[in-house]
Order: C-alpha cells, then sequence, then structure tokens
C-alpha cells in the first residue's frame, strides 16, 4: 500500500503568544485559592479538630499539649476568630502566640489577616497587648516582601508601625478632623467601622469622651463643637448608650448637687435636647429615654434654674418698661421670694408661660440654641412661671396676677402638658381656680394669695408652704 506524501507543515508563532492573558489565568488561579481556603473550615477533618482542640481547653488542657501541627495554627486561629468562649479560656497571650511560632513561624496571609481582625474588634481587651503588636509587626515584615497580596494587607505593611502600636501615638497624630471625619479616616486604614469593635469605641473615648472627663465643672474645650456635629453625637458608643448620651452622662456626674453651669447645660441640651420635649417625640425616645430617670430628674432641676433666672429677668424688664412704680417696688419681695424657693432645692419642674411682649423679649435676648422652652399666652404682657416645690405646685406671674399654691393639679388642666404649647390666659387663672374646685370638691388646699406692697403675701405663701414640708430659708 502506498502511503500519501503529505507536505511538512511549519509553524511560527510569536514569543508573546498567549502571554497577554497569563493575567487572566492568575486571577482564576487566585479565585479558586480563595474558595478553597473558604471551604476548608467546613471540611470534616476541620470540624472534628476544631471541636477536639474548643473541648481539650475548655476541660482546661494547656495548648502546648493540644496543638501539635501547622493543620492545627488553622483551627486555632479560626477558633480565636469565632469564638469568644475560646478566647477567653485561651486569650491572645505572649505564652500562646510562642507556641505558635514554635510549629509555624510564618503565617499565611489569610491566618495573619484573621489575627489583624481580632486585634480591630478585641483591641484593648487582648491580655498582652504590646507582645501581640510586636507579633504582628514581624509578621508584616515578612509577609510584605510577597507582592501577591491583597490591597488591605498592602495598607497593614505600609503602616504597621502606627496601627500596631498599642498607644497609636503617631495614629492620632496623623488625624485631622478638620479635613477628614473619623469614618473616613478609618476607611483609608481599612479599619472596619463596626460600633462593636473595641478599636473604634476606643478611638471615639480618645477623642470625644475623655477631654470630657478631664475637665473641672465648668471647663470649656474645642471638643464642644466636634461633638455637637450630628453625625458625631448620634454615633453609638456601646451597644447600651449613643457618644451625645456618654458625654452627658459625663457632665451630669460632675455637677451633682452643685449648679451646673450655662455652657455645659447647653451643650447638654444641644446633645439630647430638653427633656422637657414631649416624651412621644423621636428625639426624646432616643435621648433621654434611654437613660436612668436620675438623669433626667436632675436636669429637670438645673433647668429650672434658668426657667427660674428668665422669670426673674421678665420681672424687671416689665417693671422698666411699664415704668409702673407698684411693679417696680414688688420687684425685689418677689425676687427674695423665688431665690429662697430655689434654694430649697425642692423645686423639680418649672414651666414658662410667656405673653406676647416676653415672647419678642425672649427672642431677641437668646439665640435660638440658648432660647429656654415656653408656652405662649394670648396676653400682651402677662406672664407666669410654673413650678413644682417638693409635693406643692406653685404659680407666679408678672402684673396683677395672684399666687396659685395647690396640692395637686386639676385633671385637664394640661400645665405640664408638653404636646400643648399654646394657652388662653384663664386656664392659668381663674379657669384652673374653678378646675380645681370642680375635681377636687372636699378640699381645701387650693390657694390664691394676690401681691401687696406690705409683703403678707410672702407671710402667707411661707406659712402655707410649711404644711407642704417646704421651708424657705429666708423671705
Amino acid at each position: 500500500m502506498i502511503k500519501p506524501q503529505l507536505p511538512q507543515l511549519t509553524f511560527v508563532l510569536d514569543e508573546t503568544a498567549g502571554r497577554k492573558d497569563l493575567h487572566v489565568f492568575n486571577t482564576l488561579t487566585d479565585g479558586f485559592k480563595k474558595m478553597g481556603t473558604g471551604q476548608a473550615t467546613q471540611a470534616r477533618w476541620f470540624l472534628e479538630r476544631r471541636e477536639a482542640i474548643l473541648n481539650a481547653i475548655s476541660n482546661g488542657e494547656k495548648l502546648k499539649h493540644v496543638v501539635q501541627s501547622q493543620s492545627d495554627i488553622r483551627v486555632l486561629i479560626h477558633l480565636w476568630s469565632t469564638s469568644t468562649r475560646f478566647l477567653s479560656k485561651c486569650p491572645l497571650s505572649k505564652k500562646h502566640l510562642k507556641q505558635v511560632s514554635r510549629i509555624k513561624k510564618v503565617l499565611s496571609a489569610s491566618q495573619l489577616f484573621s489575627l489583624i481582625r481580632i486585634y480591630f474588634y478585641q483591641f484593648d481587651q487582648i491580655d498582652d497587648l504590646h507582645f501581640f503588636c510586636k507579633y504582628l509587626r514581624d509578621q508584616l515584615r515578612i509577609i510584605c516582601a510577597n507582592r501577591r497580596i491583597s490591597n488591605d494587607m498592602k495598607v497593614y505593611c505600609a503602616q504597621k508601625n502606627i496601627l500596631f502600636d498599642p498607644l497609636l501615638k503617631d495614629f492620632w497624630a496623623a488625624f485631622h478632623s478638620e479635613e477628614q471625619s473619623l469614618k473616613e479616616y478609618f476607611k483609608a486604614s481599612h479599619i472596619p467601622w463596626d460600633h462593636k469593635a473595641q478599636f473604634l469605641k476606643s478611638a471615639k473615648k480618645h477623642l470625644y469622651v475623655t477631654p470630657i472627663e478631664k475637665l473641672q465643672l465648668g471647663g470649656s474645650s474645642s471638643v464642644f463643637g466636634v461633638v455637637s456635629r450630628s453625625e458625631i453625637k448620634n454615633m453609638p458608643y456601646d451597644n447600651q448608650y449613643s457618644l451625645a448620651q456618654i458625654i452627658s452622662m459625663e457632665m451630669m456626674d460632675k455637677a451633682v448637687n452643685k449648679n451646673m453651669p450655662d455652657n455645659w447645660r447647653q451643650l447638654i441640651i444641644s446633645l439630647l435636647g430638653d427633656p422637657r420635649m414631649p416624651k412621644s417625640s423621636d428625639l426624646y425616645q432616643k435621648s433621654w429615654a434611654g437613660l436612668p430617670s436620675n438623669y433626667e430628674n436632675q436636669m429637670q432641676k438645673w433647668l429650672s434654674q434658668m426657667d427660674m433666672l428668665v422669670f426673674l429677668e421678665l420681672l424687671k424688664e416689665v417693671g422698666n418698661q411699664t415704668g409702673n412704680e407698684m411693679i417696680r417696688r414688688m420687684f425685689p419681695s418677689r425676687k427674695s421670694f423665688l431665690e429662697s424657693l430655689y434654694k430649697t432645692g425642692m423645686i423639680t419642674k418649672t414651666r414658662l408661660f410667656l405673653g406676647n411682649d416676653a415672647v419678642d423679649y425672649i427672642e431677641k435676648q437668646y439665640d435660638s440654641e440658648n432660647r429656654p422652652i415656653f408656652a405662649q399666652i394670648n396676653h400682651k404682657n402677662k406672664s407666669i412661671i410654673y413650678m413644682q416645690v417638693g409635693k406643692a405646685h406653685l404659680m407666679e406671674g408678672t402684673h396683677n396676677y395672684s399666687v396659685r399654691l395647690m396640692d395637686q393639679l386639676p385633671p385637664g388642666s394640661d400645665i405640664t402638658d408638653q404636646n400643648k404649647n399654646k394657652y388662653i390666659l384663664t386656664e392659668l387663672a381663674t379657669g384652673l381656680d374653678q378646675a380645681y374646685a370642680s375635681a377636687f370638691k372636699e378640699s381645701t388646699h387650693l390657694y390664691v394669695v394676690p401681691h401687696d406692697i406690705h409683703n403678707a403675701w410672702q407671710r402667707k405663701l411661707t406659712d402655707i408652704l410649711q404644711h407642704f414640708d417646704v421651708h424657705l430659708i429666708s423671705v
């Protein structure tokens, strides 16, 4: 049989043939590696070894007797990353990290990444933070030589001496809040923005809480303006409180049994709002409602001082504007009486009811941030202040308004209803008397005391208040 003679074929390939697509195969290879890494934790051998190591450590065995191989190191780091119970039994101590180094001197990139995540999430709760930071820096120095690492690992390599330093001096020195937000700074450094992470909580304490802790009562700080920003004050601080709540409680704790300085009161209100707002409001629910009740009660007392000062200011202004000699002559006695009430320390609530002239005056004298909360009366010039003094309810007013003192407010009077902010004068005067008489027919504990230039009204009210266990220091 004759074999056919075929011409010889010659192939000529370019030297770069196929190489231009090598990066595609490299990408796919990396992908397969990551897939394999992720699935290993579900492999039977891994789960069995995980359970064995967890049980052994839980039963009191030492790590050096339990972890023996490089595959055990993989399981160990996974346990540290995922089990807080295991981490509490077997902390990231110097002794345990040295045991890891004896078995595996150089960790893989994924294992080192897992330890770095632990660093950010546990941070100052890690037993030997100084040694752990040194361990991370040493491992990063080795892995930095490997060019094929993820972007976040490249950042950790470049910033290893800044990020992995327990004191974080250089880390904070590089942060300029006026140029970028804390969130942006964390993102640039590939730090998890997770409010459950201790590193972030430590940052919030360092930047915003510690400066407040260091202040003396009434002191000022540039941090006041920073923490008043909505994106800062509304941050969660921990699982229970916002940053605004933590700062406000710190300031109120410093002022217990003392007068609250104006600048501190203003900051707390800018952080939490005035606690006398409607309790159904969103702001109240996310601020004061989440605090122990003693903080709100204490703030109510401090705000009553502000209301008292505002009302005394109005009384003086009324005398100056009207030129009424009687009002001018009665101002010192009214001032003395109200100040004596405040000195008892028994005023727990106040509320201002302002006439039109007083509203105009307040809006001119106080900027919107520092303006006291008030309700408005449909009257040109009369204004009234309500006070709860111990068990007594007392109302004092300008001009010829008679002082009213009673043991309880009649139902439906709405005097303390923060949802209502407009009143007719009679609701706070004769209408209130009639409502009391109608609701408490047998009661004789409504006292309507007109002012007089001989100060008999003060003596009468002082005697009445004693029946309510309110003893004025001096009038």
